[in-house]
């Protein structure tokens, strides 16, 4: 029989998270209860600095932009400024930009539509920002907004009106705006598919999430906090084995808080005993097919020119020599940096001529360059 309660399930030990992030959960469990409760764990200085901002920023009604990587919970900081501000308990809500490919259907979700303004609007229709009246509009993967809805956005952001697609008639709304991405929208506005201004007007006040990978040891807090979760659910008492944790203390968490917590679970279900062992999640550590190294692409004596000669006179490109050694912890941070800097003397400091030297297409170059940032892989170069 399975003994569960969501409070059991989300609640965080004290010795696991920031007196503000037990603030956080109160409040959120407040207002949407146990089951969509906040919960924030981790101790990092990081995270407790970004957490920091959260508190400050709240107060104020500017637009907030929330920065880092996929899974590292951008949607519950969030969540975190919307309930520690004045608009609490009004209107929270959410929309994916990234789900919409079509310009007129991500505008009519946003600001609404006059029937007839395009296939498929059969009726008016409301947008978000009308429905959010008085609250607030978390736009999710802002970087992914089409052309058309950055401009009405930010008409929305400066004037606080909305103009329905198919329409004329001009709508007031009061609503604040948290926006997040995943991805480094400077570029973006360099090469001219994000609008400046808009960035601009979002980047006034910033909060970054740090990654799993930088948070010190939090990645421990929040095993131990997830598996106490699952044991509560399936009245058990699993715990990881000494040598499953050390495993886990040198994976790099390219996924992670995400992955972090898919893995918990997959290693609880698949546990025979009430011991989780390294085999229960080796398939995700170390996934079958995996070409093992040669000692020509390994780091180490030679290692990182081998594998800059492989990309510049081989004709093998940095995606396979480079960046899946890196993400499987067989290249570290500072030999990465070293094949970056040995390219961008041969190219005089040209990031643009690099990507063409280290086999890569023009189209890759914002890929790359988002690749390089978020895991702080840009060189010092000396002169």
């Amino acid at each position: 029989m399975i003994a569960h309660s969501a409070a059991t399930e989300n609640t965080v030990s004290g010795k696991a998270c920031s007196d503000l992030a037990r603030s956080v959960q109160e409040l959120s469990v407040e207002q949407w209860g146990w089951k969509n409760a906040v919960t924030m764990v981790g101790l990092d200085d990081r995270l407790l600095e970004a957490q920091q901002k959260v508190l400050r920023f709240a107060r104020s009604e500017s637009p907030v932009l929330i920065t880092g990587e996929t899974g590292t919970g951008k949607e519950l900081f969030a969540k975190a400024l919307y309930l520690l501000g004045p608009r609490a308990g009004r209107p929270f809500l959410r929309i994916n930009c990234a789900q919409y490919n079509d310009g007129n259907l991500i505008a009519s979700e946003l600001f609404g539509h006059k029937k007839g303004s395009f296939t498929g609007a059969v009726s008016d229709h409301r947008g978000i920002f009308e429905e959010a009246g008085g609250g607030v509009v978390f736009l999710d993967e802002i970087g992914e907004l089409t052309p058309g809805a950055q401009a009405m956005l930010l008409r929305t952001l400066g004037e606080g009106e909305v103009v329905p697609v198919g329409g004329n008639c001009v709508r007031k709304v009061d609503v604040r705006v948290i926006a997040a991405t995943s991805r480094d929208l400077r570029p973006m506005v360099q090469a001219g598919t994000f609008r400046a201004d808009l960035f601009y007007r979002l980047r006034y006040l910033w909060v970054h999430v740090p990654c799993l990978r930088d948070r010190g040891a939090d990645w421990d807090l929040l095993v131990r906090h997830y598996l106490d979760g699952l044991n509560a659910r399936w009245s058990s008492r699993k715990q990881f084995s000494p040598e499953a944790l050390a495993r886990l203390g040198e994976y790099h968490w390219p996924g992670n808080v995400r992955e972090l917590r898919s893995l918990v679970d997959m290693g609880f279900h698949l546990a025979e005993g009430a011991t989780i062992l390294p085999r229960e999640f080796a398939e995700v550590l170390d996934p079958p097919g995996a070409a093992a190294p040669t000692d020509g692409g390994r780091p180490g004596s030679g290692g990182t020119e081998t594998c800059f000669e492989r990309m510049a006179r081989g004709g093998e490109n940095f995606w396979v020599v480079v960046h899946a050694p890196f993400m499987d912890r067989e290249l570290s941070r500072s030999e990465v940096r070293q094949i970056v800097a040995r390219g961008l003397r041969q190219t005089n400091g040209s990031y643009k001529r690099l990507i063409r030297l280290l086999g890569l297409e023009q189209d890759d170059y914002l890929k790359f360059m988002d690749f390089l940032r978020h895991h702080r892989l840009k060189p010092e170069l000396t002169a």
